[in-house]
């Protein structure tokens, strides 16, 4: 299952962010690319003009796999960014994904 909504309010409320949840018995068979590819269909049908990823942890390489496929394109880096379940003595960077629908 996943999101969309406004990433930022107001001004900037053309720009997107969405959630993605992938249970257990569904990873590695596809399930994200495909609502992947449904979210590049829904973003620009309900109006908004880009996507951006905020937290896109590094030790997520299936994650960043898909958004590299889609033609997403990684804008930049948040160092230390948080502590995961996996890695919980760890402060992990995230990358920053980013689309124009335009």
């Amino acid at each position: 299952m996943f999101y969309i909504k406004p990433n930022y309010p107001g001004r900037c409320s053309h720009i997107c962010n969405g959630g993605f949840f992938v249970m257990d018995h569904y990873r590695g068979k596809g399930a994200g690319l495909v609502m992947g590819e449904a979210f590049k269909v829904l973003v620009p049908a309900i109006g908004y003009k880009a996507s951006v990823f905020n937290l896109v942890f590094e030790n997520n390489p299936a994650s960043i796999a898909i958004w590299k496929r889609l033609g997403f394109e990684q804008i930049g880096r948040v160092p230390r960014a948080g502590r995961l379940r996996n890695s919980p003595d760890k402060l992990v960077d995230a990358l920053i994904f980013y689309h124009n629908f335009e």
